[in-house]
């Protein structure tokens, strides 16, 4: 008996050993552009993505210039984005893990810069897999090789500067659950919960009306609102997440968000539903 308690906490000190989480020192981003807003952005979005990949615990350090004065055990991360001469931008991620003596870095070359943002988390993820494998050294991507999507298209290098989708460009925020909502010029977007989460969308604009749809599987941290059980028995059957909006005098969007809603009258305990929603410019 007490032979069979001793292997029991063995294998449950190998389980955890074998499922902790690794941690990961998220750092600044090393950039000249003036467009300090954008660079902003783009590192926001690096963070969030990140809190979303399972397996890793994620310390902010997003003041912070890599290397630090204090050493540090854990996993090490920076991005460098710069822009190139002929207007394309330039991005190097790096992954550093002083304890084993590795490092490993990816630079790819995006002909706009929102290409940066919809290949966001599938760099990520390939960085990382490269780090843990001990593939070390510097991988190398132009922009004749597309990075991969695994969600999205990628967007067209043609965009039509003056219509209304571009002038709903740029970063929004003021619902409840969301940290911000991200609206590109071609015409997708993210939604980045407070949760970590990251919602990849489309956004659609016709006689003033603005309507936003969620192209991301489905997921169960798309509905914050909900009790977390009623979440994650629902989310895999749920339609996509909708936003018919219209954009108002004071420059906000205004208008009715049709997600999942706790409902007592269904076997489910959700339905589909509507909501008042409004969001700001930021």
């Amino acid at each position: 008996m007490h032979a069979g308690k001793i292997l029991l906490g063995i294998l449950m000190l190998l389980y955890s050993a074998a499922y902790a989480a690794t941690t990961v020192d998220f750092y600044a981003t090393v950039s000249s552009s003036d467009d300090e807003n954008m660079i902003k952005m783009t590192t926001d979005l690096f963070y969030s993505q990140f809190l979303s990949i399972n397996g890793y615990a994620v310390n902010d350090r997003r003041d912070t210039a890599y290397p630090p004065q204090t050493p540090s055990p854990n996993i090490a991360f920076y991005a460098e984005i710069q822009e190139d001469s002929n207007g394309s931008w330039i991005c190097t991620l790096n992954a550093i893990d002083s304890s084993r003596e590795k490092s490993v870095n990816a630079t790819k070359k995006y002909a706009s810069y929102y290409k940066i943002l919809l290949d966001a988390k599938a760099s990520l993820e390939n960085l990382l897999k490269n780090l843990s494998t001990g593939v070390s050294g510097t991988a190398e991507e132009s922009t004749a090789q597309e990075p991969a999507q695994t969600a999205v298209p990628s967007e067209p290098d043609t965009e039509k500067q003056t219509s209304p989708i571009e002038q709903l460009a740029g970063t929004w925020n003021g619902e409840d659950h969301i940290e911000k909502i991200l609206i590109l010029r071609s015409g997708r977007g993210f939604v980045i919960f407070e949760n970590g989460a990251s919602m990849n969308i489309s956004v659609e604009e016709a006689g003033g009306s603005v309507k936003i749809t969620q192209t991301s599987r489905p997921n169960a941290s798309f509905f914050p609102e909900l009790p977390r059980a009623l979440a994650l028995k629902n989310a895999a059957q749920s339609q996509p997440v909708e936003w018919n909006l219209t954009l108002a005098e004071d420059g906000s969007l205004k208008g009715s968000k049709t997600t999942l809603v706790e409902s007592r009258s269904s076997d489910t305990g959700v339905s589909r539903g509507t909501v008042a929603v409004e969001w700001k410019r930021r």
